[in-house]
């Protein structure tokens, strides 16, 4: 390294130092001017504190940002301090650093519960509008399903029907006793009995015949909404030219009936076991009635204590009914009245409606781009795959959460870092030009040449390979083994050389060198 360059290095390493210097008395200021601010803040709120209770407040933020500067010295001692002291250092100035790390922390969390406020503001009020908006259209729909107007005219034809049935039963008791009275007779036990029975029997087909009119009743108005119904369509098919829609809902209508004559026939049987019994239960009594003994005085008198109490009975009934009858007035009067007003509530209700979806539009058009600028949002909106718009809370805490610890904590070590790289730059600077090589450098020297070598040396490697190879195998065969045998053969011959020459010329040559003779006996000239 030439001396330029050492000078370079050590000229930037001191103007480094120096920013790091400049960097944590910033820092220190401002950690102190925040915490002034709070206690401030604190002082002016509490009306009781004084100003020597501001000092108090103030005197623990003093404190750290005086501490706060000792990061850089301990820095100093950390790029310089023996291996076996570093990590002791290290843990202190890390504790050091937790200073800035709370402030930056805790201001960019103030900064940030700002903006959600703002942006919270935006979303409570449409939740407001919309929760508004719902029950404006859940009235306006339950007026237009609800005709209060027909219930209160339903329930009066209903009290009043009720009305006259009671009227007429205890009328009917009170013709009753003045036909006794007239009579000048008292029912015997067995006149009284058919009377009970005619009753009866009176009551069994006055309810099947209710229920026969409430049955054709109920039938009437469903065909009636039925072929209502049809024309509807029918009506409306022909406005648009649908022909086929025309002749299937005129085939329908052509087959709907009136149900009224199907009801009447289903309860004639009914009826006809019935009446007939009514009738003959009324002959009875009247054949019993007339055979009953002529009335005492008693009896009259007992009859006629009788009518006054059905009469006290009849008037007492016949207000209660004239009262609720009134009341049952009155409710449909009022009912006529709020169907009057009912289609000026719901052009009310609806001019509401607008006014809100308009005021709607603008809070959204206003929260749109607040969220599309918002920091935070853009980092959830990309991390969680959805529009800024869309970031709910949980997510932009839980980003804003990473987001501000990182920056809070490369705020925190930037002082001390900045340091230790301009103390290393002074040592390069300050290094001579020709340097002992260290116990480091021949290491990785030493390793690098192994590396290398180990890279270009041949290595015997055995591969496996496919090919064909003839092996021999030796068997064992069985061989057919020739045994030489010696068979002597006695031929009688007085010239033994004359056999021999006759066996040389007989016999084959390789027979002739295995064939011996030889002579016994004596030979004859």
């Amino acid at each position: 390294m030439n001396t330029a360059m050492s000078q370079k290095l050590a000229s930037y390493g001191q103007w480094t130092y120096r920013g790091a210097w400049a960097l944590e008395i910033v820092a220190a200021i401002i950690g102190l001017a925040t915490g002034v601010a709070l206690s401030y803040r604190g002082f002016v709120a509490n009306e009781a504190a004084d100003s020597m209770d501001l000092v108090l407040a103030s005197a623990p933020f003093f404190m750290i940002a005086i501490a706060e500067l000792t990061k850089i010295p301990i820095a100093t001692l950390l790029f310089g301090a023996s291996w076996f002291w570093k990590p002791v250092i290290l843990a202190f100035l890390l504790v050091l650093a937790g200073i800035t790390f709370e402030t930056v922390l805790l201001g960019l969390e103030r900064a940030s519960t700002m903006r959600e406020m703002q942006y919270a503001n935006f979303a409570n009020q449409t939740k407001a509008l919309q929760q508004e908006s719902e029950n404006l259209k859940a009235a306006a729909e339950s007026l237009r399903n609800t005709d209060d107007e027909a219930n209160a005219r339903s329930d009066l034809e209903q009290l009043s029907g009720l009305a006259d049935t009671e009227r007429d039963k205890l009328r009917a008791r009170i013709t009753d006793v003045d036909q006794e009275l007239q009579a000048a007779t008292t029912l015997s036990p067995a006149a009284a009995r058919a009377k009970e029975d005619l009753e009866e029997k009176q009551a069994v087909l006055s309810a099947l015949v209710e229920r026969r009119d409430r049955e054709i009743k109920d039938a009437v108005e469903q065909f009636e909404r039925q072929r209502d119904s049809y024309v509807d369509r029918i009506k409306s098919a022909r406005e648009t030219d649908d022909l086929a829609s025309v002749q299937r809902n005129e085939d329908g209508l052509n087959k709907l009936t009136n149900p009224r004559l199907k009801k009447e026939a289903e309860f004639a049987p009914k009826l006809a076991e019935v009446e007939p019994a009514v009738a003959a239960a009324r002959a009875e009594y009247e054949r019993l009635r007339k055979d009953s003994p002529a009335m005492t005085p008693q009896d009259k008198q007992r009859l006629e204590a009788r009518r006054n109490d059905l009469e006290k009975l009849y008037d007492g009934t016949a207000a209660d009914w004239d009262r609720k009858l009134d009341e049952a007035r009155t409710a449909l009067a009022a009912a006529q009245e709020a169907a009057t007003r009912k289609s000026e509530t719901l052009a009310n209700n609806q001019q509401r409606q607008d006014a809100i979806a308009a005021e709607l539009s603008r809070l959204e058009t206003e929260r749109l781009p607040l969220a599309r600028n918002d920091q935070i949002r853009r980092l959830a909106a990309r991390w969680y795959g959805v529009k800024p718009e869309d970031v709910t809370d949980a997510q932009a805490g839980t980003v804003s959460t990473i987001w501000f610890a990182s920056l809070a904590f490369i705020a925190a070590i930037a002082g001390p870092i900045t340091a230790m790289v301009a103390l290393a730059l002074q040592r390069i600077g300050a290094q001579a030009d020709v340097q002992r090589e260290s116990k480091l450098s021949r290491l990785l020297r030493r390793m690098l040449l192994r590396w290398r070598w180990r890279r270009v040396r041949k290595v015997t490697v055995q591969v496996p390979v496919d090919r064909e190879v003839e092996r021999r195998i030796e068997v064992p065969v069985e061989v057919e083994k020739v045994v030489k045998e010696i068979l002597y053969v006695p031929v009688l011959t007085d010239d033994p050389e004359a056999l021999r020459r006759a066996l040389d010329r007989e016999l084959p040559p390789e027979v002739v060198d295995l064939v011996k003779v030889s002579a016994r006996g004596k030979t004859t000239a």
